[in-house]
């Protein structure tokens, strides 16, 4: 094998195959690192972050970066959202409302519609895989609530 085969496959591959590596849906950058301290420094102004993360992720199919937010959020707030949709207000029905797209003016009439809705949104006893889906259709037919998500 000469050394230009070489050399081109070595490019191709470091050119070529960082989207395989970068779509597993990771956290920031494409690392999947639940450790808190992993990245307590804020690197999103960082040009080497605008770029990995745009490059890294531009050719994910499906890849959503909001909804995996979303989806996250909901898998590990799910208790706290449980009990403040309960009540009807609380932070982390407040956080979920802005993750939702909706406005600081809009926040106290998702929470209404949370709450009156909550015997169908948290029927179970834990997250379930549709709960997403169900607060965006909860928003779309609520057109007064004009959240962005």
């Amino acid at each position: 094998m000469s050394w230009k085969t070489i050399l081109l496959l070595t490019t191709a591959v470091i050119f070529g195959g960082g989207n395989a590596w970068a779509c597993h849906k990771g956290g920031p950058m494409g690392f999947a690192n639940s450790d808190p301290g992993a990245f307590s420094l804020d690197i999103t102004l960082s040009p080497t972050y605008t770029g990995a993360s745009t490059y890294g992720t531009a050719g994910c199919k499906d890849w959503d970066y909001s909804q995996h937010q979303r989806n996250h959020f909901l898998e590990t707030q799910w208790v706290f959202l449980n009990e403040d949709a309960a009540r009807g207000k609380g932070e982390h029905l407040t956080a979920f409302a802005q993750i939702m797209g909706c406005s600081k003016e809009q926040e106290t009439q998702f929470a209404v519609l949370v709450r009156n809705n909550y015997s169908s949104l948290f029927r179970k006893t834990e997250a379930r895989s549709d709960l997403l889906t169900q607060f965006e259709i909860l928003i779309s037919a609520n057109p007064e609530l004009s959240c962005s998500g």
